[in-house]
């Protein structure tokens, strides 16, 4: 269990190389949701307001947070925009 937190920990909330890792999947996620329905992108774009939420939060200790910020706003800013463009 200790190895699964560890590594929850590194993609999630490292400041390092691997930490940016969690909220580009995330946001994978939400494209590839969005574009096989329209509706649960929607959904996992609730979601990924929760992450981003979370890392505004932890802005306050750590400004290097700001890019895992940017990167679920971004990211579900696209969630929402790109399945638009599919027609």
């Amino acid at each position: 269990m200790q190895e699964f937190t560890n590594l929850f920990e590194q993609l999630f909330l490292s400041t390092e190389m691997w930490g940016y890792l969690g909220p580009l999947a995330i946001v994978g996620i939400g494209l590839l949701a969005a574009k096989k329905d329209k509706t649960l992108g929607v959904m996992w774009f609730m979601i990924e307001c929760l992450f981003a939420w979370h890392y505004l939060q932890l802005v306050d200790a750590t400004p290097a947070y700001w890019w895992h910020l940017l990167i679920i706003v971004l990211g579900g800013l696209a969630t929402c925009i790109y399945p638009l463009f599919d027609r």
